[in-house]
């Protein structure tokens, strides 16, 4: 599997941490000032309805307004107090300095108004007094604000700012990281082979964007493995039709001549010798059966239709072969039920039927039984061709068909690919598996002739 190396981590990475970043900590500094902000509105707020409260206490028992009650207020609620009387002269406390440029914004307030308001470092609150109509002033250092912000507003803060750096973090790692992981894995796209380190599973079943993208990177290297193998097929094709053509008259005239001097000395030889002379016909029709095999694959052509009977195919397979057959240990047993007529080239299908017939048997070198069952289903002739053999291998039953793959020692692949090629052409379908208990199936299905339909 991919490692991912922090070190790969290219310019999009701080393309996202920078702005991110930047953007949590003007965030968390908002917040601060917001809370701030709030805390300053509420510390007035409270401030001001200090001074309304006295206010109302010294109304109600008649206290003086006397620097002595300024100064006792003032030691009660811990700030400077003060007392504007009607003739503008104002009477501080004495407990701690009073700033003297306090007292012109005093006379500016306007009567007869509650308020408390920042005037400089100080915050100011004044509320009216009753009988006589002077005012109360109360003054304190100021509180609130950024400067003001205690520890329980940094604190909180501090780790929002923390949670939320974290969380830009994993955020722009789940996004760069997957991202680094396919940049590092597009140089496959350039191989012939399936790449050692596929994509990961954790990309390619992600749903969201990133995994659409993983999935397409691998869909399209699949494909293009699939064009690169066809194209290679394709040129092996090529090659094998050019030696097929140069080679079919070489070998088709040699062998014709073969044939009919054996046809010739067949009366001349002693009865003992009529075997000898069936074994060179049997060895010339499979030299001219390879040929033709050969120019088949290279040089594909459409079939010749003419309606045929499946069955008595199959038999007439089974009788030439029945020597074969008998002799490796591999008889054919034939089950249908009724005739299965096809507009099909019979050469060419009786040639697939050989080919699968001959490959069970020699994939069974002690023996076994073949056996071949063909039903009609509406529509369409289906047969399907068992052995008692090993059956396919994994590999075998993946490239199954394909052109010049052979498990077999001295096979040359070509075999499946004709059954292949054959049975498409005419529009038909061949299937390979394996049986749940041991042993070889491949299945074939063919259209039923229009006049065997009605």
């Amino acid at each position: 599997m991919a490692i991912f190396d922090p070190a790969r981590r290219g310019s999009l990475y701080r393309r996202l941490i920078i702005p991110l970043s930047a953007f949590v900590l003007l965030a968390s500094l908002g917040l601060a000032i917001w809370i701030s902000s709030l805390q300053r509105r509420e510390s007035l707020r409270r401030f001001e309805q200090t001074a309304i409260n006295n206010a109302g206490f010294m109304g109600q028992v008649a206290l003086p307004r006397s620097t002595e009650m300024a100064n006792r207020l003032s030691t009660i609620l811990e700030v400077r107090v003060a007392f504007l009387r009607e003739d503008q002269q104002i009477v501080h406390s004495t407990r701690e300095r009073w700033p003297s440029e306090v007292d012109e914004q005093i006379r500016l307030m306007p009567a007869n108004v509650t308020t408390a308001t920042p005037v400089g470092n100080y915050d100011l609150a004044i509320t009216p007094l009753e009988n006589p109509a002077d005012l109360l002033v109360l003054l304190r250092d100021r509180q609130g604000g950024l400067s003001g912000v205690g520890v329980w507003i940094l604190i909180p803060t501090l780790c929002l700012t923390i949670v939320f750096g974290v969380l830009v973090f994993l955020l722009a790692d789940r996004i760069v990281r997957p991202l680094t992981l396919l940049t590092g894995w597009l140089p496959n796209l350039k191989t012939n082979e399936d790449p050692a380190d596929p994509i990961p599973g954790s990309l390619t079943t992600r749903s969201d964007e990133l995994g659409q993208l993983a999935r397409s990177l691998e869909e399209t290297h699949q494909s293009l493995l699939r064009e690169q193998n066809l194209r290679h097929q394709s040129e092996r094709l090529a090659t094998l039709g050019r030696i097929a053509t140069s080679l079919a008259h070489e070998i088709r005239n040699p062998a014709a001549a073969i044939r009919m001097h054996a046809d010739l000395i067949e009366p001349r030889v002693d009865p003992g010798g009529s075997e000898s002379i069936d074994l060179i016909r049997e060895e010339v029709e499979r030299i001219t059966d390879l040929v033709n095999q050969w120019l088949f694959v290279a040089r594909a052509r459409p079939p010749e239709r003419r309606p045929h009977d499946l069955l008595e195919m199959l038999e007439a397979v089974r009788r030439r072969q029945k020597p074969a057959l008998n002799h490796a240990g591999t008889p054919l047993e034939i089950e249908a039920s009724e005739p299965a007529i096809i507009d099909c080239d019979k050469l060419r299908i009786e040639q697939v039927l050989r080919n699968l017939i001959v490959n069970s048997s020699q994939s069974m070198p002690e023996g076994g039984q073949i056996h071949a069952h063909l039903d009609v289903d509406p529509g369409q002739a289906r047969l399907i061709i068992r052995d008692s053999g090993p059956g396919f291998s994994s590999e075998a039953l993946d490239r199954f068909g394909e052109p010049f793959f052979s498990e077999r020692e001295g096979g040359m692949g070509i075999g499946l690919t004709l059954a292949r090629e054959v049975i498409q052409a005419h529009d038909g379908s061949i299937e390979a598996s394996n049986q749940p208990g041991g042993g070889a199936q491949v299945m074939i299905t063919l259209p039923l002739s229009v006049e065997n339909q009605k």
